[in-house]
């Protein structure tokens, strides 16, 4: 697949971002012409976050002890905070294998103190 930008000068790409209007209305995967379905993977979105450093270390620990990435851990934990809160959306099966991970390692750090 080629890239449609690469031979768009800078300033065709300006004037084609200026045509660009932001409405606010939700877009499907669907009318993107990504596939959904059990045998697809999710759509995965990048994003940033800010953290203070120790608690960028301490999130990067606790993802080690349970075997994860930090995004992974932080995912996850956005996932329980969700599901939590009484939304009504039936946690996919990825969440619900996460979980049960985090679960089972969750008294790790107590199990080695004593």
């Amino acid at each position: 697949m080629t890239d449609p930008f690469e031979n768009m000068s800078p300033a065709e790409v300006a004037a084609m971002a200026a045509r660009l209007e932001y409405t606010g209305e939700l877009v499907t995967e669907a009318e993107l012409g990504i596939e959904v379905g059990p045998d697809t993977a999710p759509v995965m979105v990048p994003r940033s976050i800010k953290m203070p450093y120790d608690l960028d270390q301490a999130c990067k620990r606790r993802a080690e002890n349970l075997g994860l990435s930090q995004s992974v851990y932080i995912r996850s934990l956005i996932e329980r905070d969700v599901a939590e809160a009484g939304t009504g959306e039936q946690r996919p099966a990825w969440v619900q294998e996460m979980l049960g991970i985090i679960a089972r390692h969750e008294h790790d750090e107590d199990r080695k103190a004593s």
